[in-house]
This record gives C-alpha cells, structure tokens and sequence, in this order.
C-alpha cells in the first residue's frame, strides 16, 4: 500500500500544477494474456491448448494482476484471443490494480476491444462489418484499437477508422525475424499516416505477454503505457485513451521506465496546460520534458514523418526542451531513444547487403533502443 501511494504521489509530482488539478497520469499495460487464450497452456486442465504446447506455460488471471502491482502498475487489459473468461476470474483486479474489460479480436488483422464486457458479432469481417462492430463497441463506451497492424497485418488499412494504434508490441529491441514478427517501426509509420490523413488518433503500447517463459523481458508494463486520466476508474482510462492523453515508456515505473510528457502553451500564458491529444494554434509554444533518460536522445517529428530538428541530446534525468514548429506543421510527437548506432548498423548493411536494392534486415535499419514516445498535439487554428 506504501509503495502505491509513492507512485501515486510520484505521478501528481511530474505533473504542471494546472494539469494535476484535471487528473493524473496512470500507467498501465494495455494487452496482456492469460492461459485463457488458445496460445497459452495453462495446465492439465486447460481446454484449448495441450500438453504438446507446453512450453507455451502462461500465467492466470491472479499471478498477471500480481505482477502488475509488483511492477508498479495501476490498471491492466486482460486481452485473451476473443474470450472474456478472465472478466469473472477471482483474480480479475487483484491487488489494488485497477481491470480494464477487454479482448483481443481476431479479424483481418487483430483489434483490441479495450472496454468490452461481452463478445461482439464481427459479421463477414468486411469492412462494413468491422466498421458496424467498432460502432456497436462504442455505443458501450468501448475502445476500439489497432493491434501490432504490422503482424499480422491490419488488412483494413485506412479503410476502418480506430481510436488509436498500438505502435509499441513487445520490446522495441525484439526485430523480425527473432524473436518477434512485429516491427515496431513500420506500425510507427502507419500511425503517423493516420495523422497525415488528418485523423486524431492515439498511441499506446502493450507487453502482448503470452507466456511464462518471456515475462521478465516481456512481461505486464514492457512497454507501459501512461494515461492521463480524471479520476482512478476504468471510464477515465477509456476517455484518456480516446483523448490521445498518452505516452509510451519502455519500462514499468517500478523499473524507473523513461517518461516523456509533449505540452503546449496555446494561449502563450507560460503555463502549457495543453497534452499530447490536445489541440493549440499554429505557432504555439510547445516543449518535451523527459524524465528519467539522461544520456539519451530527444526526437521531435512532425508531418510525414520527419524530424523537425536534429536530435537534441537529454543531458539529466530532469530534462526540458522548448522549442516551435513551422505554420505548415499539423502535429507534432516526441521520441526518446538511447544512442543504438542506427547509422553505423545502415552502412554496415550496405555493405553486407549491398547496393542491389535488397531489404535490408529490420536489425539493420531500424530504431532499437526506443526509451519512450508520445500521442501528437495538433496544431490547427
């Protein structure tokens, strides 16, 4: 109990006075598994998967809830493969950690149904179909989410509006082909074209933890996702998320995870009382302000993708950044990354691979020591 109320207290504290009067922000996993799912044994006993899948050993609903507090959480999704079992489990919300009602749901490609209490009807999958049952979804107060759209592929596109896109599955470290299919950055860039398309869509991450076996690389909180949310409910949550009030951290707070926090002062009164998912005016003071990172790298990216600036190196663990943004800008996220050489590993592919064209493995090419991202703040008049 004295830990939680440190990390309460801890979370009050980072926040600007006029946005701790509005809420706090909470952090959680937003896709996490129990042996309830089909791809994760749970025992003699369990009834979708056998005993020759044991090594896909899984944990119930009390040992993920205990986990969460040991890490510091404070809610969790259990988001077991189109199955909601969990939400009438003992063990759901054990431990002081606030349950979120979820399930993960296999369509072409796999949606969270953050806020689902009942299992919905995905009719023939198309397009109208997912679209009426992301409606139906949000006629319960639900959220409705873009899972890892890279493995497998959300087949959708741009076709199904969401609500936000889980960019972060699994360590950013994990790269295809091992120990993960998800790649990270490319589920990144999808995201990023949902804001280019004009679209407010939030950011999260999930552990996705399955199995016993990875729990302390990818266990409940790797990565976390933070959410400004007015009170300590589960609705809150589910506002927080639909607001875009978000941002990633590659680690639980019991585990002293990165913390980035995108603000805006878009009536210019010195206070930023504006978050990642808010709107300000073009031109409006904005800054990051990272906590727990020095040594890393600060990223500002705005329209397409591209980074405003030249990375800015976080030089404590109490680190501001000030800055604006051209007119053209329409939104603006904040990375914190460590230094992982992504250049030196690009020429040494070249080199490998060649100049032929050839894909080059994602290990080559692509961030691996991400520390912490943010939702965007938009900027429209």
């Amino acid at each position: 109990m004295k830990a939680a109320l440190l990390i309460a207290f801890a979370a009050l504290a980072c926040a600007p006075p006029a946005l701790a009067a509005r809420g706090e922000w909470l952090a959680g996993d937003l896709h996490v598994h129990t042996t309830y799912s089909h791809d994760s044994y749970g025992g003699p006993t369990d009834d979708n998967t056998g005993p020759d899948e044991a090594y896909t050993l899984g944990h119930t609903v009390t040992d993920d809830f205990a986990i969460a507090a040991g890490r510091g959480l404070d809610y969790m999704a259990i988001t077991d493969h189109n199955d909601i079992r969990s939400q009438s489990d003992p063990g759901f919300g054990a431990f002081g950690v606030l349950p979120i009602h979820a399930y993960e749901n296999s369509l072409h490609g796999h949606a969270q149904m953050l806020g689902a209490r009942r299992l919905y009807d995905n009719g023939d999958q198309s397009t109208a179909a997912v679209t009426a049952l992301e409606d139906a979804l949000h006629a319960d107060g639900g959220i409705f989410q873009a899972n890892h759209p890279i493995d497998p592929r959300w087949e959708y596109g741009y076709d199904v509006p969401v609500d936000t896109v889980e960019v972060w599955n699994l360590p950013w470290y994990y790269q295809p082909p091992f120990p993960a299919a998800s790649d990270n950055d490319d589920a990144l860039a999808y995201w990023e074209g949902w804001l280019d398309r004009g679209f407010e869509v939030g950011a999260t991450g999930g552990s996705d933890n399955h199995w016993v076996s990875t729990t302390a690389a990818q266990g409940p909180g790797q990565p976390t996702t933070y959410v400004f949310a007015r009170d300590r409910s589960e609705r809150a949550i589910l506002a927080g998320l639909r607001a875009g009030h978000t941002f990633v951290s590659h680690e639980p707070p019991a585990y002293g995870g990165a913390q980035a926090f995108l603000e805006g002062d878009g009536n210019r009164d010195g206070r930023y009382e504006s978050i990642a998912g808010d709107t300000v005016p073009p031109g409006s003071p904005l800054r990051v302000r990272v906590e727990g990172a020095p040594g890393a790298y600060l990223r500002v990216v705005t329209d397409g993708g591209v980074q405003a600036f030249d990375p800015v190196p976080v030089t404590s663990g109490d680190f501001e950044y000030r800055f604006r943004l051209p007119r053209g800008a329409t939104w603006v996220n904040a990375q914190v990354y460590g230094d992982d050489a992504q250049q030196g590993r690009e020429d040494l592919c070249n080199q490998v691979v060649g100049a032929d064209g050839t894909e080059p493995t994602t290990y080559c090419k692509n961030r691996i020591a991400m520390l912490a991202l943010t939702s965007a703040i938009y900027l429209r008049r």
